[in-house]
C-alpha cells in the first residue's frame, strides 16, 4: 500500500504544474487540476488529499474563492492550503492568510522550498497516519 501523502495542485499555468509535479512526485502522489472549479469538483467526487496548492489567479474559481469555499466546508476545512501568486502584494497575502491559507508563496519559487513548506505544514497539521 502507498504510504505517500496526496497533494492536489491547482494552477492554470502548465509550466508551474510541471515544475511542481517533477519536484514533488518522488515523495507525494500528485494530482493536477487547471482551475478552482476542477479542483473543487475533484474533491466533491470523494477524492482524498492531504494538502492543496492553489494559484491565486485562475479562471472559473480563483484561488481566493476556492479558499473561501474549502474553508467553509465541513469536509475540506481541515485540509491545509498553500496559495501561489505571481503578485507580491502584502494585502493579498494577508487576505489569503486571514481566509484560512496555511502559507502563501510568490512565483517564481524554489521548488525545494515548496517541498520543505509542505513537510512543515503536514508536521504541524499532524495528518500523518
Amino acid at each position: 500500500m502507498d504510504s505517500r501523502k496526496n497533494l492536489l495542485i491547482i494552477d492554470d499555468e502548465p509550466s508551474i504544474t510541471k515544475i511542481l509535479e517533477h519536484f514533488l512526485k518522488k515523495d507525494f502522489n500528485v494530482v493536477i487540476k487547471s482551475d478552482g472549479s476542477e479542483g473543487m469538483l475533484w474533491l466533491e467526487e470523494g477524492h482524498q488529499t492531504d494538502l492543496i496548492i492553489a494559484d491565486l489567479h485562475m479562471p472559473n474559481l480563483s484561488g481566493k474563492e476556492f479558499l473561501k469555499v474549502a474553508k467553509a466546508s465541513n469536509l475540506y476545512s481541515d485540509i491545509p492550503i498553500i496559495i501561489l501568486s505571481g503578485s507580491d502584494e502584502s494585502s493579498e497575502r494577508i487576505q489569503c492568510l486571514n481566509l484560512g491559507a496555511d502559507d502563501f508563496m510568490v512565483k517564481p519559487f524554489n521548488p525545494m522550498e515548496v517541498h520543505a513548506k509542505i513537510n512543515a505544514i503536514l508536521r504541524r497539521a499532524k495528518r500523518f497516519s
